[in-house]
Protein backbone atom coordinates (compact mmCIF):
# COMPACT_ATOMS: atom_id res chain seq x y z
CA UNK A 1 0.00 0.00 0.00
CA UNK A 2 2.53 2.58 0.94
CA UNK A 3 4.45 2.08 -2.56
CA UNK A 4 0.93 2.61 -3.95
CA UNK A 5 0.46 5.45 -2.36
CA UNK A 6 3.89 6.71 -3.15
CA UNK A 7 3.80 6.04 -6.81
CA UNK A 8 0.31 7.78 -6.91
CA UNK A 9 2.28 10.82 -5.38
CA UNK A 10 4.98 10.69 -8.17
CA UNK A 11 2.59 10.49 -10.67
CA UNK A 12 0.61 13.25 -9.56
CA UNK A 13 3.74 15.47 -9.04
CA UNK A 14 4.86 14.83 -13.08
CA UNK A 15 0.93 16.06 -13.69
CA UNK A 16 1.65 19.05 -11.62
CA UNK A 17 5.18 19.57 -13.22
CA UNK A 18 3.30 18.90 -16.94
CA UNK A 19 0.37 21.33 -16.46
CA UNK A 20 3.23 24.18 -15.15
CA UNK A 21 5.72 23.53 -17.85
CA UNK A 22 2.47 23.82 -20.77
CA UNK A 23 1.81 27.16 -18.72
CA UNK A 24 5.56 28.46 -18.89
CA UNK A 25 5.76 27.07 -22.39
CA UNK A 26 2.28 28.61 -23.21
CA UNK A 27 3.61 32.16 -22.19
CA UNK A 28 6.53 32.05 -23.77
CA UNK A 29 5.77 30.72 -27.45
CA UNK A 30 1.97 32.23 -28.06
CA UNK A 31 1.93 35.17 -30.47
CA UNK A 32 5.59 34.93 -30.37
CA UNK A 33 5.71 37.04 -33.73
CA UNK A 34 3.22 39.95 -32.51
CA UNK A 35 4.17 40.32 -28.93
CA UNK A 36 6.18 42.50 -28.66
CA UNK A 37 4.86 44.31 -31.80
CA UNK A 38 7.34 45.03 -34.29
CA UNK A 39 11.17 44.82 -33.90
CA UNK A 40 14.10 46.46 -31.85
CA UNK A 41 17.16 47.74 -33.34
CA UNK A 42 19.27 44.89 -32.06
CA UNK A 43 17.10 42.31 -32.63
CA UNK A 44 17.03 43.36 -36.54
CA UNK A 45 20.59 43.31 -36.48
CA UNK A 46 21.34 40.42 -34.88
CA UNK A 47 18.73 38.71 -37.38
CA UNK A 48 19.94 40.32 -40.90
CA UNK A 49 23.31 38.95 -40.34
CA UNK A 50 21.95 35.52 -39.30
CA UNK A 51 20.45 36.04 -42.81
CA UNK A 52 23.53 36.82 -44.36
CA UNK A 53 25.54 34.17 -42.80
CA UNK A 54 23.11 31.38 -44.12
CA UNK A 55 22.88 33.16 -47.48
CA UNK A 56 26.73 34.11 -48.27
CA UNK A 57 28.57 32.54 -45.29
CA UNK A 58 29.21 36.75 -44.04
CA UNK A 59 27.78 39.24 -42.04
CA UNK A 60 26.83 42.47 -43.21
CA UNK A 61 30.06 44.15 -42.01
CA UNK A 62 31.69 41.08 -44.93
CA UNK A 63 33.31 38.98 -41.57
CA UNK A 64 33.30 35.13 -42.58
CA UNK A 65 31.55 33.07 -39.77
CA UNK A 66 32.72 35.91 -36.88
CA UNK A 67 32.88 34.79 -32.95
CA UNK A 68 31.47 37.78 -32.52
CA UNK A 69 29.79 40.59 -35.17
CA UNK A 70 31.44 43.81 -36.09
CA UNK A 71 27.62 44.96 -35.47
CA UNK A 72 27.89 48.41 -34.87
CA UNK A 73 30.90 48.76 -34.27
CA UNK A 74 31.44 47.91 -30.75
CA UNK A 75 30.23 44.10 -31.23
CA UNK A 76 27.11 42.04 -30.72
CA UNK A 77 27.50 38.37 -29.21
CA UNK A 78 26.63 36.01 -32.08
CA UNK A 79 25.05 32.68 -30.38
CA UNK A 80 21.51 33.61 -30.74
CA UNK A 81 21.89 34.39 -34.38
CA UNK A 82 23.71 30.93 -35.46
CA UNK A 83 21.03 29.61 -33.51
CA UNK A 84 18.43 31.08 -35.79
CA UNK A 85 19.60 30.14 -39.05
CA UNK A 86 17.97 26.79 -38.55
CA UNK A 87 14.88 28.80 -38.07
CA UNK A 88 15.59 31.36 -40.70
CA UNK A 89 16.34 28.76 -42.94
CA UNK A 90 12.86 27.16 -42.83
CA UNK A 91 10.36 30.34 -42.33
CA UNK A 92 12.33 33.19 -44.06
CA UNK A 93 13.89 36.25 -42.32
CA UNK A 94 11.00 37.51 -39.89
CA UNK A 95 10.57 38.52 -36.16
CA UNK A 96 9.22 34.89 -35.13
CA UNK A 97 12.54 33.37 -36.67
CA UNK A 98 14.66 35.28 -35.21
CA UNK A 99 12.73 35.50 -31.39
CA UNK A 100 12.27 31.33 -31.25
CA UNK A 101 16.11 30.99 -30.13
CA UNK A 102 15.86 32.64 -26.63
CA UNK A 103 11.77 31.58 -26.41
CA UNK A 104 13.02 28.24 -26.82
CA UNK A 105 16.10 28.40 -24.05
CA UNK A 106 13.31 30.26 -21.80
CA UNK A 107 11.54 26.83 -21.98
CA UNK A 108 14.60 24.85 -21.56
CA UNK A 109 15.30 27.04 -18.86
CA UNK A 110 12.30 26.03 -16.90
CA UNK A 111 12.71 22.37 -17.61
CA UNK A 112 16.29 22.71 -16.08
CA UNK A 113 15.19 24.78 -13.07
CA UNK A 114 12.87 22.27 -12.13
CA UNK A 115 14.88 19.31 -11.96
CA UNK A 116 17.73 21.38 -9.97
CA UNK A 117 14.61 22.50 -7.09
CA UNK A 118 12.93 18.96 -7.36
CA UNK A 119 16.53 17.12 -7.10
CA UNK A 120 18.03 19.77 -4.26
CA UNK A 121 15.17 19.86 -2.27
CA UNK A 122 12.04 17.30 -3.33
CA UNK A 123 8.80 17.34 -5.26
CA UNK A 124 7.35 19.88 -3.87
CA UNK A 125 9.76 22.58 -3.36
CA UNK A 126 10.66 21.55 -7.55
CA UNK A 127 6.98 22.21 -8.20
CA UNK A 128 6.67 25.57 -6.32
CA UNK A 129 10.31 26.83 -8.17
CA UNK A 130 9.11 25.89 -11.77
CA UNK A 131 5.77 27.59 -11.03
CA UNK A 132 7.36 31.00 -10.14
CA UNK A 133 10.00 30.63 -12.59
CA UNK A 134 6.96 30.28 -15.08
CA UNK A 135 5.18 33.31 -14.24
CA UNK A 136 7.99 35.60 -13.21
CA UNK A 137 7.71 38.86 -15.52
CA UNK A 138 11.51 39.28 -16.25
CA UNK A 139 11.89 35.68 -17.70
CA UNK A 140 8.44 36.29 -19.63
CA UNK A 141 9.87 39.30 -21.35
CA UNK A 142 13.44 38.42 -21.91
CA UNK A 143 12.35 35.04 -23.32
CA UNK A 144 9.79 36.81 -25.70
CA UNK A 145 12.26 39.27 -27.59
CA UNK A 146 15.79 38.50 -29.69
CA UNK A 147 17.98 39.92 -27.53
CA UNK A 148 21.06 38.42 -27.97
CA UNK A 149 22.20 38.69 -24.44
CA UNK A 150 19.29 36.78 -23.00
CA UNK A 151 20.74 33.71 -23.87
CA UNK A 152 22.94 33.59 -20.94
CA UNK A 153 21.08 33.00 -18.18
CA UNK A 154 19.74 29.38 -20.14
CA UNK A 155 23.53 28.53 -20.63
CA UNK A 156 24.05 29.04 -16.95
CA UNK A 157 20.67 27.26 -15.90
CA UNK A 158 22.45 24.27 -17.69
CA UNK A 159 25.60 25.08 -15.95
CA UNK A 160 24.12 24.41 -12.39
CA UNK A 161 22.46 21.44 -13.24
CA UNK A 162 25.19 19.53 -14.74
CA UNK A 163 27.47 20.48 -11.80
CA UNK A 164 24.84 19.76 -9.47
CA UNK A 165 24.70 15.99 -10.59
CA UNK A 166 29.17 16.16 -11.49
CA UNK A 167 29.69 14.55 -7.58
CA UNK A 168 27.41 11.69 -8.30
CA UNK A 169 27.94 11.40 -11.82
CA UNK A 170 30.87 12.93 -12.85
CA UNK A 171 30.56 12.68 -16.62
CA UNK A 172 27.83 15.43 -16.18
CA UNK A 173 30.88 17.43 -16.18
CA UNK A 174 30.85 17.93 -19.82
CA UNK A 175 27.63 19.12 -19.57
CA UNK A 176 28.76 22.13 -17.40
CA UNK A 177 31.78 22.69 -19.51
CA UNK A 178 29.79 22.59 -22.48
CA UNK A 179 27.53 25.39 -20.79
CA UNK A 180 29.95 27.33 -19.45
CA UNK A 181 32.61 27.12 -22.72
CA UNK A 182 29.58 28.93 -24.90
CA UNK A 183 28.61 31.53 -22.17
CA UNK A 184 30.73 33.95 -23.58
CA UNK A 185 29.31 33.74 -27.44
CA UNK A 186 25.80 34.55 -25.55
CA UNK A 187 27.53 37.51 -23.57
CA UNK A 188 30.48 39.13 -23.15
CA UNK A 189 30.00 40.00 -19.18
CA UNK A 190 30.56 35.94 -19.05
CA UNK A 191 34.30 36.32 -19.00
CA UNK A 192 34.12 38.55 -15.66
CA UNK A 193 31.87 35.60 -14.36
CA UNK A 194 33.58 31.92 -14.98
CA UNK A 195 37.10 32.94 -13.26
CA UNK A 196 35.38 32.89 -9.87
CA UNK A 197 32.45 30.40 -10.57
CA UNK A 198 34.79 27.90 -11.81
CA UNK A 199 37.13 28.51 -9.26
CA UNK A 200 33.89 27.88 -6.32
CA UNK A 201 33.51 24.72 -8.64
CA UNK A 202 36.38 23.05 -8.43
CA UNK A 203 36.94 23.76 -4.77
CA UNK A 204 33.64 22.11 -4.23
CA UNK A 205 34.10 19.46 -6.38
CA UNK A 206 38.12 18.44 -5.43
CA UNK A 207 37.23 15.28 -3.82
CA UNK A 208 35.19 13.96 -6.25
CA UNK A 209 37.21 14.68 -9.63
CA UNK A 210 37.82 11.87 -11.63
CA UNK A 211 41.38 12.70 -13.42
CA UNK A 212 40.38 11.69 -17.19
CA UNK A 213 37.06 13.19 -17.02
CA UNK A 214 38.36 16.40 -15.41
CA UNK A 215 40.88 16.86 -18.25
CA UNK A 216 38.42 16.28 -21.26
CA UNK A 217 36.03 18.83 -19.74
CA UNK A 218 38.83 21.18 -19.18
CA UNK A 219 39.62 20.30 -23.35
CA UNK A 220 36.54 20.83 -24.03
CA UNK A 221 35.61 23.77 -22.79
CA UNK A 222 39.21 25.18 -24.08
CA UNK A 223 38.56 24.62 -27.00
CA UNK A 224 34.95 26.29 -27.19
CA UNK A 225 36.09 29.51 -25.53
CA UNK A 226 39.68 29.76 -27.02
CA UNK A 227 38.45 32.02 -30.12
CA UNK A 228 36.35 34.51 -28.54
CA UNK A 229 38.47 35.08 -25.40
CA UNK A 230 41.27 35.57 -28.47
CA UNK A 231 39.40 38.24 -30.26
CA UNK A 232 38.29 40.58 -26.82
CA UNK A 233 42.12 39.89 -26.06
CA UNK A 234 43.19 40.95 -29.33
CA UNK A 235 40.56 44.28 -29.04
CA UNK A 236 41.40 45.41 -25.63
CA UNK A 237 44.91 45.00 -25.97
CA UNK A 238 44.58 46.98 -29.22
CA UNK A 239 45.56 43.76 -32.30
CA UNK A 240 44.67 43.32 -35.44
CA UNK A 241 41.53 41.19 -36.94
CA UNK A 242 42.32 37.28 -37.54
CA UNK A 243 41.58 34.41 -39.10
CA UNK A 244 41.59 31.62 -37.16
CA UNK A 245 39.78 28.10 -39.09
CA UNK A 246 37.50 30.15 -40.86
CA UNK A 247 36.29 31.93 -38.39
CA UNK A 248 37.10 36.07 -38.01
CA UNK A 249 37.84 37.68 -34.85
CA UNK A 250 36.79 41.63 -35.46
CA UNK A 251 38.72 44.15 -34.68
CA UNK A 252 35.96 46.34 -33.53
CA UNK A 253 35.60 50.00 -33.25
CA UNK A 254 35.57 50.44 -29.79
CA UNK A 255 35.12 47.01 -27.49
CA UNK A 256 31.60 47.09 -25.92
CA UNK A 257 33.46 46.30 -22.74
CA UNK A 258 34.68 49.90 -22.49
CA UNK A 259 31.65 51.28 -22.27
CA UNK A 260 29.71 48.88 -19.97
CA UNK A 261 32.16 47.63 -17.71
CA UNK A 262 35.38 48.94 -15.26
CA UNK A 263 37.09 48.06 -18.44
CA UNK A 264 36.86 51.49 -19.75
CA UNK A 265 38.75 53.00 -16.75
CA UNK A 266 37.54 55.07 -14.09
CA UNK A 267 38.76 52.83 -10.95
CA UNK A 268 37.04 52.75 -7.40
CA UNK A 269 34.69 55.31 -8.29
CA UNK A 270 33.26 53.03 -11.14
CA UNK A 271 33.00 49.99 -8.59
CA UNK A 272 31.05 51.94 -6.04
CA UNK A 273 28.66 53.43 -8.60
CA UNK A 274 28.07 50.23 -10.15
CA UNK A 275 27.01 48.43 -6.87
CA UNK A 276 25.03 51.28 -6.08
CA UNK A 277 23.22 50.58 -9.54
CA UNK A 278 22.60 47.05 -9.00
CA UNK A 279 21.13 47.96 -5.09
CA UNK A 280 19.14 50.66 -6.61
CA UNK A 281 17.57 48.02 -9.18
CA UNK A 282 16.99 45.35 -6.41
CA UNK A 283 15.24 47.85 -4.49
CA UNK A 284 13.68 49.17 -7.54
CA UNK A 285 12.60 46.48 -9.00
CA UNK A 286 13.09 47.50 -12.58
CA UNK A 287 15.65 50.23 -14.80
CA UNK A 288 13.47 52.27 -16.22
CA UNK A 289 14.19 50.42 -19.78
CA UNK A 290 10.69 49.15 -20.46
CA UNK A 291 11.91 46.72 -22.65
CA UNK A 292 13.42 45.00 -19.64
CA UNK A 293 10.68 44.94 -17.07
CA UNK A 294 7.59 46.89 -16.48
CA UNK A 295 7.37 48.97 -13.26
CA UNK A 296 7.73 47.70 -9.68
CA UNK A 297 3.98 47.36 -9.07
CA UNK A 298 3.22 46.45 -12.30
CA UNK A 299 5.42 42.92 -12.06
CA UNK A 300 9.06 44.48 -12.06
CA UNK A 301 11.60 41.83 -12.09
CA UNK A 302 10.39 39.45 -8.96
CA UNK A 303 6.73 41.08 -8.37
CA UNK A 304 6.36 43.10 -5.06
CA UNK A 305 7.49 39.54 -2.82
CA UNK A 306 10.31 38.51 -4.81
CA UNK A 307 13.10 40.76 -3.03
CA UNK A 308 12.52 40.04 0.44
CA UNK A 309 11.82 36.48 -0.17
CA UNK A 310 15.06 35.92 -1.55
CA UNK A 311 17.00 37.20 1.11
CA UNK A 312 14.99 34.90 3.09
CA UNK A 313 15.57 32.04 1.34
CA UNK A 314 19.68 32.64 0.56
CA UNK A 315 19.81 33.60 4.58
CA UNK A 316 18.25 29.61 4.75
CA UNK A 317 20.28 28.18 2.39
CA UNK A 318 23.47 29.44 4.18
CA UNK A 319 22.17 28.10 7.20
CA UNK A 320 21.33 24.87 5.72
CA UNK A 321 25.01 24.42 4.20
CA UNK A 322 25.76 20.99 3.61
CA UNK A 323 22.76 19.64 4.74
CA UNK A 324 21.56 20.47 0.97
CA UNK A 325 24.81 19.35 -0.89
CA UNK A 326 23.41 19.48 -4.30
CA UNK A 327 22.48 23.18 -4.02
CA UNK A 328 26.20 25.09 -3.57
CA UNK A 329 26.22 25.34 -7.66
CA UNK A 330 23.02 28.12 -7.13
CA UNK A 331 24.55 29.64 -3.97
CA UNK A 332 28.10 30.33 -6.38
CA UNK A 333 26.01 31.91 -9.18
CA UNK A 334 24.29 33.72 -7.02
CA UNK A 335 27.63 35.29 -4.95
CA UNK A 336 29.69 35.35 -8.68
CA UNK A 337 27.24 37.04 -10.16
CA UNK A 338 26.30 39.59 -7.21
CA UNK A 339 30.42 39.84 -7.19
CA UNK A 340 30.43 40.91 -11.12
CA UNK A 341 27.84 43.27 -11.06
CA UNK A 342 30.46 45.43 -9.30
CA UNK A 343 32.17 45.38 -12.49
CA UNK A 344 29.30 46.34 -14.80
CA UNK A 345 27.45 50.11 -15.75
CA UNK A 346 24.37 47.82 -14.98
CA UNK A 347 20.75 47.79 -16.16
CA UNK A 348 18.18 44.58 -16.27
CA UNK A 349 19.43 42.68 -19.22
CA UNK A 350 23.58 43.59 -18.45
CA UNK A 351 23.09 42.03 -15.13
CA UNK A 352 21.30 39.41 -16.59
CA UNK A 353 23.81 36.18 -14.72
CA UNK A 354 21.66 37.89 -11.56
CA UNK A 355 18.47 37.04 -11.80
CA UNK A 356 17.23 32.76 -11.88
CA UNK A 357 19.20 32.57 -8.50
CA UNK A 358 17.02 35.57 -7.26
CA UNK A 359 13.97 33.73 -8.19
CA UNK A 360 15.54 30.30 -7.17
CA UNK A 361 16.10 31.96 -3.68
CA UNK A 362 12.84 33.74 -3.76
CA UNK A 363 10.66 30.42 -4.08
CA UNK A 364 13.10 29.08 -1.29
CA UNK A 365 12.26 32.01 1.02
CA UNK A 366 8.27 31.93 -0.02
CA UNK A 367 8.40 27.58 0.47
CA UNK A 368 10.29 27.87 4.31
CA UNK A 369 7.86 30.70 5.28
CA UNK A 370 4.80 28.89 4.40
CA UNK A 371 6.07 25.79 5.93
CA UNK A 372 6.94 28.04 9.16
CA UNK A 373 3.80 29.90 9.80
CA UNK A 374 1.60 26.93 8.38
CA UNK A 375 0.19 29.15 6.20
CA UNK A 376 -2.49 27.77 3.78
CA UNK A 377 -1.29 27.00 0.57
CA UNK A 378 -4.13 28.81 -1.50
CA UNK A 379 -3.17 32.49 0.08
CA UNK A 380 0.48 32.68 -1.45
CA UNK A 381 -0.76 30.95 -4.69
CA UNK A 382 -3.14 33.57 -4.81
CA UNK A 383 -1.17 36.32 -4.39
CA UNK A 384 1.48 34.83 -6.86
CA UNK A 385 -1.74 34.20 -9.51
CA UNK A 386 -2.94 37.74 -8.95
CA UNK A 387 0.36 39.76 -9.55
CA UNK A 388 0.96 38.12 -12.33
CA UNK A 389 -2.48 38.60 -14.21
CA UNK A 390 -1.44 42.35 -13.60
CA UNK A 391 1.67 41.87 -15.26
CA UNK A 392 -0.31 39.75 -18.18
CA UNK A 393 -2.05 42.51 -18.59
CA UNK A 394 0.25 45.24 -18.32
CA UNK A 395 2.28 43.78 -20.38
CA UNK A 396 -0.21 42.59 -23.30
CA UNK A 397 -1.31 46.14 -23.70
CA UNK A 398 1.49 47.87 -23.65
CA UNK A 399 3.79 45.77 -26.05
CA UNK A 400 0.97 44.18 -27.94
CA UNK A 401 -0.35 46.24 -31.37
CA UNK A 402 -0.80 49.24 -31.49
CA UNK A 403 2.88 48.64 -30.24
CA UNK A 404 5.36 50.40 -28.08
CA UNK A 405 7.54 52.62 -29.57
CA UNK A 406 11.07 50.74 -28.17
CA UNK A 407 10.24 48.12 -30.95
CA UNK A 408 9.28 51.00 -33.62
CA UNK A 409 5.80 49.36 -34.56
CA UNK A 410 4.45 49.08 -38.03
CA UNK A 411 8.11 50.28 -39.34
CA UNK A 412 8.19 46.59 -40.94
CA UNK A 413 4.82 46.90 -42.99
CA UNK A 414 6.02 51.00 -44.05
CA UNK A 415 9.02 50.03 -45.69
CA UNK A 416 7.21 47.26 -47.54
CA UNK A 417 4.66 49.73 -48.42
CA UNK A 418 7.18 51.60 -49.73
CA UNK A 419 9.16 48.97 -51.79
CA UNK A 420 5.95 48.19 -53.48
CA UNK A 421 5.53 51.67 -54.86
CA UNK A 422 9.12 51.58 -56.61
CA UNK A 423 10.57 54.83 -55.94
CA UNK A 424 14.58 54.82 -56.55
CA UNK A 425 15.46 56.23 -53.03
CA UNK A 426 13.19 55.78 -49.66
CA UNK A 427 14.27 58.39 -46.36
CA UNK A 428 13.43 56.93 -43.44
CA UNK A 429 13.19 58.95 -40.01
CA UNK A 430 16.00 59.67 -37.78
CA UNK A 431 13.83 59.58 -35.20
CA UNK A 432 14.31 55.82 -36.09
CA UNK A 433 17.54 53.86 -34.66
CA UNK A 434 19.80 52.88 -36.86
CA UNK A 435 17.30 53.14 -39.28
CA UNK A 436 19.36 51.42 -42.00
CA UNK A 437 19.33 48.14 -40.51
CA UNK A 438 15.34 47.70 -40.86
CA UNK A 439 16.35 48.19 -44.30
CA UNK A 440 18.15 45.64 -44.18
CA UNK A 441 16.15 43.37 -42.52
CA UNK A 442 12.70 43.69 -44.37
CA UNK A 443 14.40 44.29 -48.15
CA UNK A 444 17.03 41.33 -47.61
CA UNK A 445 19.64 42.56 -50.01
CA UNK A 446 22.96 40.50 -50.64
CA UNK A 447 25.55 41.89 -47.90
CA UNK A 448 28.11 42.28 -51.03
CA UNK A 449 25.29 44.82 -52.30
CA UNK A 450 25.13 46.56 -49.20
CA UNK A 451 28.74 46.52 -48.57
CA UNK A 452 29.27 48.11 -52.19
CA UNK A 453 26.09 50.80 -51.67
CA UNK A 454 26.65 52.14 -48.07
CA UNK A 455 28.38 55.24 -47.23
CA UNK A 456 29.33 54.73 -43.55
CA UNK A 457 30.15 57.14 -40.68
CA UNK A 458 31.98 56.25 -37.45
CA UNK A 459 31.85 57.55 -34.16
CA UNK A 460 34.93 57.45 -32.56
CA UNK A 461 34.20 58.51 -28.98
CA UNK A 462 31.41 56.20 -28.73
CA UNK A 463 32.68 53.68 -31.28
CA UNK A 464 29.29 53.52 -33.47
CA UNK A 465 29.02 53.13 -36.95
CA UNK A 466 25.88 54.79 -38.66
CA UNK A 467 25.31 54.32 -42.46
CA UNK A 468 24.24 57.24 -44.34
CA UNK A 469 22.85 55.73 -47.42
CA UNK A 470 22.63 52.87 -48.98
CA UNK A 471 21.47 51.37 -52.57
CA UNK A 472 17.63 52.34 -52.31
CA UNK A 473 17.63 54.47 -49.14
CA UNK A 474 18.33 57.37 -47.67
CA UNK A 475 19.17 58.06 -44.09
CA UNK A 476 20.77 61.55 -43.63
CA UNK A 477 19.48 63.59 -46.59
CA UNK A 478 15.59 63.81 -46.79
CA UNK A 479 15.64 65.84 -49.77
CA UNK A 480 17.61 63.09 -51.36
CA UNK A 481 14.46 60.92 -51.47
CA UNK A 482 11.30 60.81 -53.47
CA UNK A 483 9.65 58.32 -50.50
CA UNK A 484 9.82 59.09 -47.11
CA UNK A 485 8.67 56.80 -44.13
CA UNK A 486 8.37 59.78 -40.97
CA UNK A 487 6.43 59.43 -37.77
CA UNK A 488 2.92 60.56 -38.08
CA UNK A 489 4.11 63.62 -35.83
CA UNK A 490 6.54 64.42 -38.98
CA UNK A 491 4.60 64.07 -41.65
CA UNK A 492 2.04 66.41 -40.41
CA UNK A 493 4.64 68.95 -38.60
CA UNK A 494 6.19 68.59 -42.63
CA UNK A 495 2.80 68.84 -44.29
CA UNK A 496 3.72 65.37 -46.34
CA UNK A 497 0.93 63.92 -48.49
CA UNK A 498 0.24 60.69 -46.47
CA UNK A 499 -0.23 57.65 -48.91
CA UNK A 500 -0.72 54.82 -45.80
CA UNK A 501 -0.03 54.65 -42.15
CA UNK A 502 1.60 51.68 -40.38
CA UNK A 503 1.43 51.62 -36.14
CA UNK A 504 3.46 55.02 -35.70
CA UNK A 505 4.75 55.49 -39.08
CA UNK A 506 3.60 57.11 -42.25
CA UNK A 507 4.75 55.99 -46.10
CA UNK A 508 4.69 59.71 -47.78
CA UNK A 509 5.54 61.53 -50.80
Amino acid sequence: MRKNARFFRREKSWLWAAGLLCLGLTLRLLFLEKLPYGLNQDEASAGYDAWALLQAGIDRNGKSWPVLFFSWGSGQNVLMSYLAIPFIALWGLRPLSLRLPNAIAGCVTLWGMWRFARKVRGEKFGLWALGLLAINPWHIMASRWGLESNLLPALLMGACFFLSRAEEKPKALFGAALCLGLAPYAYGTAFFFLPPFLLWSVIRLRKSLRPGVTVLSFLLFSLLIFPIAYCQALNILGGEEKRLLGMTLPRLVDARQNATSILGGGGLGVVRKNVLTFLEILHNGDDQVEYNALPFWQGGILYFFGLPLAVLGVIRSIQERGKRPGEWPMLGWLGCAALCSALIDGNINRLNMVWIPMIYYSALGGFWLMDQLQLRRALPLAVAVLSFLYFGYNYSTRFAAPGHYKYFPGLGEAISRAEELSPETVYITSQVRQPYIFALFYTTPAPERFAESAVFQTDLETGMQTVERMEGFEFAEIERADLWILTEGEAQEQQREILDTFGLYAVCR
